[in-house]
């Protein structure tokens, strides 16, 4: 399965989110900020399978991928949250 950034498979993808874009989401492990969404990995389909999140100063600015099933996207306060997060899962 190839994977794609989400500006390849689709450069006007912000149109079909309506207003529910995630990059630029920070990134919470409980109640500390890990980092950020920087972009989104999807499929063939269109499906997104992984985040790629920013870590900024907190593993050294390393961009790492989360799986899309491990995050809880809350919209209203625009951040994602993972229950376990530590720079050991790079």
């Amino acid at each position: 399965m190839r994977l794609h950034t989400i500006k390849e498979f689709d450069p006007d993808y912000r149109n079909h989110f309506d207003d529910k874009d995630i990059v630029g989401y920070d990134l919470y492990a409980g109640a500390d900020k890990v980092g950020s969404v920087d972009d989104l990995l999807v499929d063939d389909t269109g499906k997104i399978r992984y985040l790629v999140i920013n870590t900024g100063v907190w593993i050294l600015g390393k961009k790492l991928l989360l799986p899309i099933g491990r995050a809880r996207i809350d919209y209203t306060g625009h951040r994602i949250a993972v229950d376990e997060y530590d720079s050991d899962s790079s």
